[in-house]
């Protein structure tokens, strides 16, 4: 019987973001077949980064989705994705932010003792079989889409699949 595992990351921070990377890249490279999960903020290490003023998708309901009831869709959550604008690299510390330079010293830091960088683990994770999930309340209420993220291959479902994978899992972690 193979070992499962799974990671929720709820949090947008990066050196949290990295823990859960570095954790997840272990397990797999274990042989553990690993699931993450993003709920809330957990989800911006996994977004493309896009200017304050980027095109931005235009709400309606004429675009098809499974994962977004487009009915619902208003200002709010474009004036959202406008001010968090997420990526990799563009992470706040969840201790000593210091207006953006924590980020900044916390990966130079990394950097210098040859530790790979939050994006770099991202890919050995994909590489290493890792699975992406976003969950679909989440992506709904936050007007996310598969095309907002780097990976192409991460997915959006519900939280009851959520709930089965942690059932079936012998490691479950909330980050």
């Amino acid at each position: 019987m193979n070992k499962k595992g799974t990671i929720l990351l709820l949090s947008g921070e990066l050196d949290k973001a990295v823990a859960a990377f570095i954790i997840a890249t272990g397990f797999a490279a274990l042989g553990v077949e690993m699931k993450m999960w993003f709920m809330i903020f957990g989800h911006n290490c996994l977004k493309k980064r896009r200017g304050l003023l980027a095109r931005r998708e235009k709400p309606g309901p004429r675009r098809i989705d499974g994962h977004r009831d487009f009915a619902t869709d208003n200002i709010l959550q474009q004036m959202f994705k406008m001010i968090n604008q997420g990526g990799a690299d563009h992470l706040p510390l969840s201790q000593f932010n210091l207006m953006g330079l924590g980020p900044a010293i916390f990966q130079r830091m990394l950097k210098k003792k040859n530790m790979p960088q939050l994006e770099s683990l991202i890919r050995d994770a994909d590489e290493l079989g890792v699975t992406f999930t976003i969950c679909q309340g989440c992506a709904d209420v936050l007007g996310l889409s598969v095309n907002d993220l780097i990976l192409p291959s991460a997915e959006i479902k519900g939280v009851s699949v959520y709930m089965k994978d942690t059932m079936e899992a012998h490691v479950n972690l909330v980050i």
